[in-house]
């Protein structure tokens, strides 16, 4: 019996959301843009397109920098819709219900956040591949595409979204000399981790203060040259015991925000855009350490 009042329930569900978007489809203007299955429609400053008026997309969308879109957009069972720039005008909004196969919505940027409603926004974990729309409320994600521009992408709807958090192109050496990166987690040392200056990124626009290794917040830094190649590093130090690693750890993240906007850097970036760098770590024993 309680089977048959899910399935019954699904089947309620489903009517109305397919009530729904037969009434958003009614509602779309007569100039809305329509991306047929199979069909790829490219949009921005360097494509055939750069102002659409409400896509209803069944096939592929690509928003790039300079698109623009008016009146809202619709997202159909099987499409794929991905951001890489581009803005919704008006305070227009993205409409994805769930269906057989789900719409696919990519948003590719840095330092993610989201608000529900009148909710204040959240940010995003660095790591976070993903949220899920709140059926009942407007969800709004905001962040930096990656040539700057600001992420604002109102949504209605109950899918998840997914994020690409784009390579900030930022290295970090932990212990360097170590090629081992050997960590003892009973040391009431500390641990340096250098975030190293490439062509790609410039570690002196780091906002060092809202660095985070492992868990653990900084107890000091120093811009010096770390590698010996001319140019200014940012060596941070960790107390040992605040890391949130274990015996099974082979890696560690350190992230922090930027200070400033930075020519230097392949895809530039916003004060405030969190920045992010990996490295493999061994952790080792006290009697391993003595050795």
């Amino acid at each position: 019996m309680e089977n048959k009042n899910k399935s019954h329930n699904h089947t309620k569900f489903a009517i109305v959301i397919g009530c729904i978007l037969a009434v958003l489809l009614c509602a779309a203007p007569c100039s809305a843009l329509m991306v047929y299955s199979g069909e790829t429609v490219n949009i921005g400053d360097d494509y055939e397109f750069q102002q659409i008026d409400y896509p209803v997309v069944l096939g592929t969308l690509n928003l790039y920098p300079g698109a623009e879109v008016y009146s809202g957009m619709l997202a159909l069972s099987g499409c794929k819709i991905n951001f890489y720039g581009g803005q919704m005008m008006g305070g227009s909004y993205i409409t994805a219900f769930s269906s057989t196969p789900n719409p696919e919505i990519t948003v590719h940027g840095t330092n993610f956040a989201v608000a529900v409603g009148e909710g204040d926004p959240c940010p995003c974990e660095p790591s976070a591949t993903s949220f899920t729309l709140v059926l009942s409320q407007y969800n709004v994600l905001t962040g930096f595409y990656g040539n700057g521009d600001l992420i604002n992408l109102k949504f209605r709807g109950n899918i998840p979204i997914n994020l690409v958090t784009l390579d900030s192109g930022m290295v970090i050496d932990i212990k360097p000399g170590n090629d081992q990166n050997n960590i003892n987690l009973k040391s009431k040392g500390v641990v340096q981790v250098a975030v190293l200056t490439t062509d790609e990124f410039d570690a002196a626009t780091l906002d060092p203060a809202t660095a985070e290794f492992a868990g653990a917040l900084p107890e000091r830094w120093k811009l010096e040259d770390v590698d010996d190649d001319g140019d200014d590093d940012m060596m941070f130090h960790f107390r040992t015991q605040d890391l949130n690693l274990d015996q099974d750890s082979t890696e560690a993240m350190l992230t922090a925000q930027l200070a400033q906007l930075t020519s230097q850097m392949t895809a530039q970036v916003s004060s405030g855009t969190i920045v992010s760098g990996t490295d493999k770590v061994q952790i080792i024993s006290s009697k391993k350490s003595k050795k």
